[in-house]
């Protein structure tokens, strides 16, 4: 195969255009396809295909099969150049979706941009449409059809030929145009869609109403689907769960199993909750439907740290029921037979904690399964300051009194895994025998070898060995084609530090600031391990042990004439020359001076410690405007904290370079000659002229570092 590959290659460099070259790149395609190995086929999608949103329409997102390791880099789309830097025309990408493959393709939903069909083996662009209002929610593919079902933001929705694209059905569901992800459940005689307030069952080849269901409030979540009871499940946004009667669309029942409302938490509601961003979660082999809702930023503090046993942990979410934050609800009756032992998290800042990790269905032998959460409890990982940031694991929660002997219902049992902070809890997915997580600076990745009943403790969690991590952006050593660091990875210059395994680009800047999505995640399909990272990159492993078939180079930019006239503009957000330097700027405009020195006015509205940095921001809430930002080590270039001597309602002026933080226009403050209180403009900057006293308070002093410096571990 090798040779035959080099034969080729030499026949190109030679500009040899005879019809051998193009029969010696047959024959060589040809002989790559006869060596792959034969994979099982199962569900709709083909050979073990991930092919739907979660996996499958129970929303598991588990894979029955793992890629044996060693794993090589494959390819990449809208990610790295063939040095490692970012590639031009790099886009975000909405939040929640997941690349589905079938029929030798990789779907990706890209927004705006509509949803794009790669191929499987180089990630090269086969197709794309762009449907009236993008496509912001992952699609379908249905192998007996060759289809592919994609909702987009206008309402309407589609069956795409999978080959090319081209609509062989369109749908009108309604004229709203939203840009929540719900992405459709395919089964294997139709397709479930939901608009607005309404479910749909359609049939899989016309698009014609099988049934429809109204819930009488705006649908939050996308549907799942129960094959024993032949029941749709969705969540609204007044927090009920519906279960539907997938014969005819009646309602089987309608329970609320949380006590908040329905709306934004906010910092610290703890009357209200979300399901949007979510989905429900189905144990088929329980009976049981699992539901996440977003609590408010301050649950996280509420128990800090968590308490070590299952036996706290259920009695303090039983005197506290409006902390519970994921729900396991009977799928016969609505009923909730048990608490879950399962804390509050996601990727937040500041006063913002936003829709947290999904739980992973996995499949056990003898027919029994568990379900992989994100868990809070002590002890902390080592290392690691102990409290409500602090007291986050991957850990297995138990559905039934019979599967691990010594645990009931609701309990969580600890996984030995890399550690990320509460409010960074990453998203998650599984294949085989392994769990991964997906960070916006890192993905993880854990092998489990030993679960047996003795395992579980925080002292003695469920055993676990490394796979390959990828870091989004790292340059510790030198750069290699191959993307691949054997030593260890690193994160933020390396503050943080992880085990080995791949980098998307080699830098030390953080990617993710700059094209923020709020999402990331990992799929298993196939022979294939994609990591989709919150800048929108996504990455292809494959088993090392595969052949090697001829593949465009997919580090390389995309071609000019693959690119739509709106992704040659640099970032897609309004530009504008630097002002003048004494010029002040709106807070507002901020954005469009990106990588210019400014100084902007304006007075606090939102003002957040949360022990590594002060946020301040003049507009409520500070999620999506202009922030202002002094990190925990510059504190002591202050007389005294940042958040203490500019309380809500002070009038200021900063200056310094807007960059970008988690989407979002900021300046960086290391000095406090750079920000003056504009009441005191006269009198210089801080500390050097007299100004009315500050409300006093005990300064608080930051937390010891929540990473451990070695360059490995897991335990880090």
């Amino acid at each position: 195969m090798t040779q035959c590959v080099m034969q080729v290659f030499e026949a190109r460099r030679g500009r040899c255009r005879r019809a051998t070259t193009l029969l010696a790149v047959a024959l060589c395609v040809g002989i790559a396809a006869l060596l792959a190995p034969a994979r099982v086929v199962r569900g709709n999608g083909g050979a073990d295909e991930w092919y739907q949103h979660a996996h499958d329409a129970q929303r598991t997102s588990y894979a029955p099969y793992l890629p044996p390791t060693p794993w090589r880099w494959k390819w990449s789309f809208q990610g790295p150049t063939s040095t490692g830097a970012v590639s031009r025309g790099k886009r975000v990408v909405p939040r929640n979706t997941q690349p589905i493959t079938g029929g030798g393709k990789v779907f990706i939903a890209l927004g705006r941009r509509g949803v794009w069909a790669l191929d499987e083996a180089t990630g090269r662009r086969i197709w794309r449409r762009r449907p009236p209002g993008g496509v912001h929610s992952t699609p379908a593919f249905d192998a007996a059809t060759n289809s592919l079902y994609v909702l987009s933001g206008s309402g309407r929705f589609y069956r795409l030929d999978a080959s090319t694209g081209r609509p062989s059905a369109v749908l009108r569901l309604g004229f709203a145009r939203s840009t929540l992800p719900l992405p459709p459940a395919l089964l294997a005689d139709r397709v479930i869609a939901v608009w607005e307030s309404t479910v749909w069952a359609l049939d899989k080849t016309s698009l014609a109403t099988l049934w429809s269901y109204d819930a009488g409030s705006p649908l939050d979540t996308p549907p799942a689907y129960s094959p024993s009871r032949n029941t749709v499940v969705v969540v609204s946004s007044d927090l009920y769960v519906h279960a539907i009667d997938n014969a005819n669309g009646s309602l089987r029942w309608r329970s609320k199993p949380t006590p908040r409302t329905g709306g934004d938490p906010g910092g610290n509601d703890s009357s209200r909750a979300e399901a949007k961003f979510g989905w429900p979660v189905i144990s088929e082999v329980h009976g049981l439907v699992l539901v996440k809702y977003r609590l408010d930023w301050q649950a996280m503090w509420v128990w800090s740290p968590w308490p070590s046993d299952n036996t706290a942990m259920r009695n303090n979410l039983s005197a506290q029921p409006e902390y519970q934050a994921l729900f396991v609800v009977d799928l016969d009756d609505g009923s909730v037979p048990f608490i879950a032992n399962v804390g509050h998290g996601g990727f937040g800042d500041g006063d913002y904690m936003p829709m947290g990790p999904q739980p992973v269905i996995r499949a056990l032998p003898g027919g029994q399964a568990v379900a992989y959460v994100v868990m809070r409890g002590s002890p902390c990982s080592p290392g690691v300051y102990c409290d409500g940031r602090g007291d986050s694991h991957l850990g297995e929660l138990v559905l039934d009194h019979t599967t691990v002997p010594g645990y009931q219902a609701g309990d969580v049992r600890f996984i030995r895994s890399t550690f990320l902070p509460t409010d960074e809890q990453p998203n998650l997915s599984a294949a085989g025998d392994a769990i991964f997580g997906a960070h916006w600076a890192v993905g993880i990745a854990h092998q489990i070898t030993d679960r047996s009943p003795s395992k579980g403790t925080g002292t003695d969690p469920i055993a676990t060995v490394d796979l390959p991590h990828v870091a989004v952006a790292d340059n510790h050593g030198p750069f290699d084609a191959s993307h691949e660091f054997t030593d260890y990875l690193c994160a933020e210059g390396c503050a943080r530090q992880f085990p080995p395994g791949f980098y998307i680009y080699y830098a030390a800047a953080p990617v993710w600031d700059r094209y923020w999505s709020e999402w990331a995640t990992w799929v298993v399909s196939g022979q294939s391990i994609y990591f989709l990272s919150t800048d929108g990159a996504l990455v292809a492993l494959e088993p090392a042990s595969m052949p090697s078939p001829l593949r465009w180079d997919g580090n390389a930019p995309l071609a000019v004439n693959d690119l739509l006239p709106e992704d040659m503009a640099p970032t897609g957000v309004e530009r504008a020359p630097c002002p003048p330097t004494g010029e002040l700027i709106d807070p507002a405009r901020a954005k469009v001076f990106a990588g210019c020195t400014v100084t902007v006015a304006g007075t606090v509205e939102t003002l957040v410690n949360n022990r590594k940095a002060v946020h301040f921001s003049f507009a409520s809430p500070h999620r999506g405007n202009f922030q202002v930002i002094v990190r925990a080590p510059h504190w002591k270039n202050f007389p005294a904290n940042p958040d203490v001597l500019f309380p809500r309602g002070t009038r200021i002026r900063v200056r310094g370079e807007v960059g970008w933080y988690q989407g979002d226009p900021v300046i960086f403050v290391s000095s406090a000659e750079q920000i003056t209180m504009e009441a005191q403009e006269s009198q210089s900057h801080l500390g050097l002229g007299p100004r009315s006293a500050p409300r006093k308070r005990p300064p608080i002093t930051p937390a010891p570092t929540l990473h451990c410096v070695v360059k490995i571990h897991s335990q880090c």
